[in-house]
């Protein structure tokens, strides 16, 4: 079987180490208007022999059978709607950028008219860290055939079912948890610093990570709904702390602004043993937090 003519649409970080990584397994033209061809490259963005560097985007994707869409969240529907017209029936788009759900849906709904198989593709790790083998989740009608195409081709592809749509609400959920835990670890770390605390604060925050369990998780909720009112009267207290050091405190008031809702709407449900949601409104169940 031939190898799949490969389009790949962006190549900010996520795109040149695609294209590393397929350069020489697949015959592969890059568009990105900031990258024309001809221009001036510095040696760690300069693209790979084996690819092709075009002028356009109707350049990159026509005759393609794989359009891999790597551009910002923020730019692809411009994206899918440059491409369309390109587009070759059967072709399969997947857009693998951050963009909400309801952009994923849309991007089916112009996309599917002109007979391509969409994915909506969701990056699940840092491509850094691993490449070419980075997860990635996928729903969509295109998704299944994604997994083999791309999983021939060096790619981790985990199909997922549903439509357009679903695999992006799981990577922003992620998006939610870890870039919020980004900032909170940002936000105490400086807290610290500024009260002499740093070398302490540091051993402190990597052994409460790394004990992390699911029954610290279950606490981290129902202690919520348990001890509402005295978490948001120690919140307060941290941010009176925050400002006498002269450290910005936006996430200690999200903090203490969730925990209060918390006290009048309770928390969310939690999995009970045996895998079954429990009430998750802060009634006595497991042990809680202090």
């Amino acid at each position: 079987m031939d190898a799949p003519r490969v389009a790949l649409l962006g190549y900010g970080e996520v795109g040149h180490i695609l294209a590393a990584g397929l350069a020489g397994r697949v015959p592969l033209r890059v568009y990105d208007p900031a990258y024309p061809p001809g221009g001036s490259h510095d040696g760690e963005t300069r693209l790979p022999d084996a690819c092709e560097l075009v002028a356009r985007n109707a350049d990159a994707v026509r005759g393609a059978d794989l359009v891999l869409a790597v551009t910002t969240g923020a730019d692809s529907l411009a994206a899918c709607a440059e491409s369309r017209p390109h587009l070759q029936p059967g072709a399969l788009y997947a857009d693998l950028s951050t963009g909400a759900p309801g952009d994923k849906r849309r991007i089916a709904e112009l996309l599917e008219p002109a007979g391509a198989a969409v994915v909506d593709g969701a990056i699940m790790a840092p491509v850094p860290l691993r490449g070419l083998a980075t997860p990635v989740l996928a729903s969509g009608p295109g998704a299944d055939r994604f997994a083999a195409v791309a999983g021939g081709l060096g790619m981790s592809v985990t199909p997922i079912g549903g439509p357009p749509g679903d695999a992006a609400a799981r990577k922003l959920l992620r998006s939610v948890l870890v870039k919020g835990l980004s900032a909170l670890v940002i936000e105490s770390r400086r807290a610290a610093e500024e009260a002499g605390l740093g070398e302490w604060f540091w051993g402190h925050l990597l052994e409460t990570v790394t004990a992390a369990d699911e029954e610290f998780v279950v606490r981290l909720i129902e202690g919520a709904g348990q001890h509402g009112v005295r978490r948001v009267h120690e919140m307060e207290a941290a941010t009176r702390m925050l400002e006498s050091l002269g450290v910005p405190d936006t996430m200690t008031r999200a903090t203490t602004a969730t925990l209060d809702q918390a006290t009048r709407t309770g928390v969310p449900p939690v999995p009970a043993p045996g895998g079954a949601s429990g009430p998750g409104d802060g009634r006595p169940g497991r042990a809680a937090t202090g």
